[in-house]
């Protein structure tokens, strides 16, 4: 049997081969590693950066939503004061109104304190019975600016309405006070002076309307005639019903046919 060769020492040594390979496997796990630690790095950086961002925009919006607070709170105070405005207008008329009844009443050296103080609470009611009495007003006032448009070109004159003594059909007294009811209140024509208006709403209110009934009342053998307008009847409920259950006044009544003036000379006479 023949002997086999011995190739040992003709063989190739891989050791050079696997010593590089290893070398590059270390330098590339290193640099691996270092990469990773770079990363890592950036993303705590990065996560922190995000942290004062939410932080930020976190105090922003409380801060805007104060500031929206604070705009809403401006808003109702803005309409709160336009709606005092409004009401200081109102207080201003009703003072202006009442300091010049205080002003009247305080020429009599005989009132009191305390009827000034009446007049003041009368003049507020009647303020408010103004006040409820201005719808239907602001109805009339169209009426009457309409009728005014008419007026000024008129088909025809209209006369003067003539009130002649012993043509009431009524029991004759001594001394007659006439008293005009329309549709917006009553006149007192008294003769002296300008007549005195009394809106319907102040007609149980009005210190002039009562100081008139008390002069009636006190005079002997007195009545007080009404002279009824077309729209009048309403105001004439008001103002006789008045004068008869408070005062217990004798009271007539007399429809005006037309819107003429009315004409008491005959009475004058």
């Amino acid at each position: 049997m023949p002997k086999r060769r011995n190739n040992s020492g003709e063989g190739v040594s891989l050791f050079p081969f696997m010593s590089i390979l290893a070398c590059l496997i270390g330098i590339l796990t290193l640099m691996i590693s270092v990469s990773m630690q770079v990363k890592q790095i950036e993303d705590v950086g990065r996560t922190e950066e995000e942290k004062a961002r939410a932080v930020e925009n976190r105090e922003l919006t409380k801060a805007s939503k104060t500031l929206e607070a604070s705009i809403a709170k401006l808003q109702k105070d803005l309409e709160r004061d336009k709606a005092t405005s409004a009401q200081l207008a109102k207080l201003e008329d009703r003072k202006i109104i009442l300091k010049s009844q205080i002003a009247e009443a305080s020429k009599d050296p005989a009132k009191t304190d305390e009827q000034l103080q009446k007049t003041i609470e009368v003049m507020r009611e009647e303020i408010a019975a103004l006040k409820k009495e201005r719808p239907p007003l602001n109805k009339q006032l169209e009426e009457l600016k309409a009728e005014l448009a008419l007026r000024r070109n008129p088909p025809e004159k209209v006369e003067s309405v003539q009130i002649r003594p012993g043509g009431t059909g009524i029991r004759a007294a001594s001394r007659l006070f006439f008293v005009e009811c329309n549709s917006t209140g009553i006149v007192l024509l008294t003769g002296e002076g300008a007549p005195k208006t009394i809106s319907q709403a102040a007609i149980t209110k009005s210190p002039v309307y009562n100081s008139f009934l008390d002069e009636v009342k006190s005079t002997r053998d007195s009545m007080v005639l009404f002279l009824i307008r077309k729209s009048g009847a309403g105001s004439y409920n008001w103002a006789a019903g008045w004068a008869e259950s408070k005062y217990e006044v004798l009271t007539g009544k007399l429809p005006v046919p037309n819107d003429g003036k009315i004409d008491l000379s005959l009475f004058q006479k």
